[in-house]
């Protein structure tokens, strides 16, 4: 009688010990954020129109092709001579970075503005009169 009671205790231990690792594995995956479910599925890219510099997304197979209506002073015009200025998408898709010219002081910027057109910021000052090359945002 004694070796039952001691086995159904084991058991029992080996049984709890089972859920609660179950428990604990199921509630880290919640925790974890997923990065494929933030995804836009979106392509931006710089368009010239006239003598002006565009930015625009589009679905991945080009459809539902939108501009970002980016509001800039007189002085600054968005870059395209290469690709090395091309506008890039923050990770969450919600900023949009690109190099600027200010044809004022022929100086290079990256600026930012969400996703809309709005909130137009200098986020890298002109240290010189050298190019910017934007990387891809981390």
């Amino acid at each position: 009688m004694k070796n039952f009671f001691k086995t159904t205790l084991y058991l029992f231990a080996f049984a709890l010990a089972g859920v609660l690792f179950q428990i604990s594995c199921s509630n880290s995956e919640n925790s974890v954020p997923q990065n494929s479910n933030n995804q836009l599925n979106k392509i931006i890219y710089s368009k010239q129109v006239a003598s002006e510099i565009q930015i625009w997304t589009c679905n991945y197979d080009g459809t539902n092709q939108t501009q970002i209506p980016i509001a800039l002073p007189a002085n600054l015009i968005v870059n395209n001579n290469n690709s090395q200025g091309t506008p890039r998408l923050s990770p969450d898709g919600q900023t949009v970075f690109f190099v600027a010219l200010n044809t004022t002081t022929t100086l290079w910027s990256v600026y930012s503005c969400n996703i809309s057109g709005n909130n137009l910021q200098e986020v890298v000052p002109p240290v010189s009169n050298a190019n910017l090359i934007i990387g891809n945002a981390i």
